[in-house]
């Protein structure tokens, strides 16, 4: 972390079930940035959850439901990750990084 960040704030600026968001500088930057830093074993929790959706709306669509709920829950796994504080960050920092353990 030192690599990336001149300082990096250990103390969140807040916390929810899945991360938790921190103040950092960047090296060589004058701008605060906000780093989410998700949780322990957050990403498998969500695909545990994910995956037992996906059963179930395949379980479901051989009835006669005409909608296509199985893409919903590929697109949802496929945003897990993408989602961010970013509307927050917007409003507290000039800048906003992301990082994932992607």
């Amino acid at each position: 972390m030192g690599e990336i960040f001149e300082n990096f704030d250990v103390n969140p600026l807040g916390s929810a079930s899945i991360a938790q968001v921190h103040r950092a500088r960047l090296r060589g930057d004058k701008n605060d940035v906000v780093v989410k830093v998700q949780h322990p074993g957050i990403r498998d929790l969500m695909m545990t959850d994910i995956h037992n959706l996906q059963a179930f709306v395949l379980f479901i669509q051989k009835t006669d439901i005409k909608f296509d709920l199985f893409s919903i829950t590929k697109e949802m796994e496929k945003q897990v990750f993408v989602f961010t504080l970013m509307f927050l960050a917007k409003h507290i920092y000039p800048s906003f990084m992301y990082f994932s353990d992607m």
